[in-house]
């Protein structure tokens, strides 16, 4: 009975493993297999003790206790990309153990003949589903008029090519949780306090100044080809209809460029552009569109 156990946890190790190799994901059920993956190694270390420790030539146990000890030592490390070799380790590590495993216990082949077929269907699913790798390609036809820029006219965010898939106005307070990103990411989010993105808006006075003046002297229409790519917070949720100057001490125009205006981005496609400056200077500039996902809807962008 406490063989039969084993070889179950055994086998449930092996495909767990299987699965956080091939089909890595940012999701709470891949994360919830990486803590299955902890609990399990020390429980299959534990009972491999327990049951097999007066075995002759019973050495994959030593093997086991390492990559766990590895394994251990990443999590506390962290497994961030210096420590890969510690990774790496503790896979090969892990591997011989098995290995070890199925050459002197030959009631546990049968576990691990299965886990390895589902291991082996778990990588061909992974091949087979691989995204191919994202490819920019610039229009062949270029907007001949600012009629032509973006969804056109209709769009609330014309002229810039930024849109959502509602073509519609969304919260702005989906741009404005930094901070609670910050409350795991803690380094990172003091970094983007002091950075360009933070003050890519109108908590820049520089980039403030240009577009009242544009606003001043060309309209606020115009300024919107700027706001795409600049003021997420103040501008997909409409609030760029009226002069920025009237709005100016708002935490949307205040916010800059937050987590999520580039960690929700999941499609790129890149429109011709043509800012149209107060000196009706036509410049064309070729700026990927990219698409951002929000709890049901998603947005599209320009970025530089």
């Amino acid at each position: 009975m406490q063989k039969r156990v084993f070889q179950i946890l055994l086998l449930i190790l092996v495909v767990n493993t299987a699965y956080l190799v091939a089909l890595p994901s940012p999701t709470v059920f891949y994360m919830a297999n990486a803590l299955l993956h902890l609990v399990l190694g020390l429980v299959v270390l534990l009972a491999a003790g327990f049951i097999y420790r007066r075995v002759s030539g019973a050495a994959w146990i030593g093997w086991l206790a390492v990559s766990a000890v590895l394994g251990l030592a990443l999590v506390y490390a962290g497994n961030t990309q210096p420590n890969f070799w510690l990774l790496l380790t503790h896979a090969i590590v892990g591997l011989i153990a098995v290995g070890g495993c199925y050459v002197w216990l030959k009631e546990a082949r049968g576990a691990l003949h299965l886990a390895v077929g589902i291991a082996v269907a778990l990588f061909v699913v992974r091949i087979g589903t691989s995204p191919k790798p994202a490819r920019i390609r610039n229009p062949l036809v270029v907007p001949a008029s600012m009629q032509e820029e973006g969804a056109g006219p209709k769009s609330p965010f014309w002229p810039s090519s930024s849109n959502t898939n509602v073509g519609t106005t969304i919260p702005s307070n989906f741009f404005m949780d930094s901070e609670l990103c910050g409350s795991c990411h803690k380094d990172i989010y003091e970094q983007w306090k002091s950075s360009m993105h933070h003050f890519a808006s109108f908590n820049n006075q520089f980039y403030r100044k240009s577009i009242e003046y544009m606003q001043d002297v060309n309209g606020v229409q115009s300024t919107k080809w700027c706001a795409g790519c600049h003021d997420h917070a103040v501008f997909f949720n409409g609030r760029f209809e009226k002069p920025i100057k009237d709005q100016i001490d708002s935490a949307e125009a205040q916010n800059g460029l937050g987590c999520v205006s580039c960690h929700s981005i999941t499609h790129v496609m890149v429109r011709w552009e043509t800012a149209v400056l107060p000196s009706n200077i036509r410049r064309f500039m070729s700026l990927p569109r990219v698409r951002i996902s929000t709890s049901g809807r998603s947005i599209t962008s320009s970025r530089f």
